[in-house]
């Protein structure tokens, strides 16, 4: 099973000791100056150079965070979407896709195409099983996409992963901070997990500070300080990561009557594991093994046997992952067996957290 980057996160948190670790701490330092005066250029080129920047001929919400890795921004992209086609809007939803090239459905190669999205681009079919009534475009130039969006009589554009895309304007920015890992162990990638700067939430209309409830009271206080110095006083909404329940691969619901009488081996490519892990446990599943991968891990024959044979050899009664992952395992995961079930995962907005967000959203439709 894949190790290597539940390494990566021991060395870059500290949780690693030793010499080998102080020392892969200290390239991973080395390599983050590059980084940073990259990002620095980068920032003051679409800052300070007239004529970078794209303006949409639709009004475009851009949805993102400031670290690498899951910070709930497809329920959350989902949810915005959702939100907008009960406005009556037509929506597209414009992704870079993983692998970061457009991907094309032709009649003659429609299967193929199909097969390559699940693959490259998890999210989107995620997305494009979550909101069936929006338009999910894969581009890695959110520009282009735009257009196509335009063309195909949308009004209105979710731009998913897009705080650090800079190119095309938008009329609302809304950033999600992990409350349990804000700020990615406080440092640049590669030594740490930051995208850029914690300064350039001053960019933030909106900020939402996801797994909330995983977070003690006096150090959610603290952060929610920290977010609005930093961002200049944008407001701060509090979400959380509920499981509303569990669907098959295929994405159908499935009744489980009593969490707790559930024996399951976990898995799962995502970026934030333990966070999963967590929010199963809390419903009473017992875990009796729990395989984490790479984020967007695209899962081999051996591998998906492998799982399997565990399960058996566990006796576990099921075998727990994500939407992200089951999206990779349709028509490959074996008929029957120790059943898939898939966590239906939703973002709850806390407090006045729904009015806040409609309330920007409303006004990004207005001012566009």
């Amino acid at each position: 099973m894949a190790k290597g980057f539940p390494r990566y996160l021991d060395i870059i948190s500290g949780r690693a000791q030793g010499v080998l670790a102080e020392f892969a701490r200290a390239a991973l330092a080395g390599l983050s100056v590059p980084y940073r005066v990259a990002v620095s250029l980068r920032n003051g080129w679409y800052t300070y150079v007239p004529g970078t920047r794209r303006r949409a001929a639709l009004p475009v919400i851009s949805i993102g965070n400031l670290t690498a890795g899951g910070t709930g921004k497809t329920p959350v992209s989902a949810m915005v979407a959702d939100l907008l086609l009960q406005r009556g809007r037509r929506v597209a939803v414009l992704l870079r896709g993983y692998k970061g090239r457009p991907i094309q459905f032709d009649n003659d190669q429609r299967g193929r195409a199909a097969d390559q999205w699940r693959m490259e681009s998890d999210e989107a079919e995620v997305l494009r099983r979550r909101c069936p009534a929006a338009r999910v475009i894969l581009n890695p130039d959110r520009v282009a996409a735009a257009r196509q969006a335009v063309a195909e009589r949308c009004d209105v554009a979710v731009l998913d992963d897009g705080f650090q895309h800079r190119r095309i304007r938008r009329e609302l920015d809304i950033v999600l901070i992990d409350a349990t890992n804000p700020f990615g162990h406080q440092r640049l990638l590669p030594r740490g997990l930051l995208r850029e700067p914690i300064r350039a939430l001053r960019r933030a209309d909106l900020i939402i500070l996801t797994r909330s409830d995983q977070a003690d009271e006096t150090s959610k206080a603290l952060l929610q300080r920290t977010l609005r110095k930093a961002s200049g006083g944008k407001p701060v909404v509090q979400a959380i990561h509920r499981i509303a329940g569990f669907l098959d691969i295929k994405s159908r619901p499935v009744q489980v009557e009593d969490p707790r009488a559930v024996q399951a081996v976990l898995f799962a490519g995502i970026a934030n594991f333990q966070s999963f892990r967590q929010s199963v446990e809390e419903l009473g599943v017992h875990v009796l093994a729990a395989y984490e991968y790479p984020d967007h891990h695209p899962y081999t024959a051996d591998e998906i046997s492998g799982l399997v044979e565990v399960a058996s050899n566990l006796e576990a009664n099921a075998l727990i992952t994500t939407e992200k992952d089951a999206v990779k395992l349709v028509g490959r995961w074996p008929d029957g067996g120790c059943p898939v079930l898939v966590v239906d995962l939703s973002i709850e907005l806390l407090d006045d957290g729904h009015a806040v967000l409609a309330a920007a959203l409303d006004r990004a439709l207005t001012d566009s």
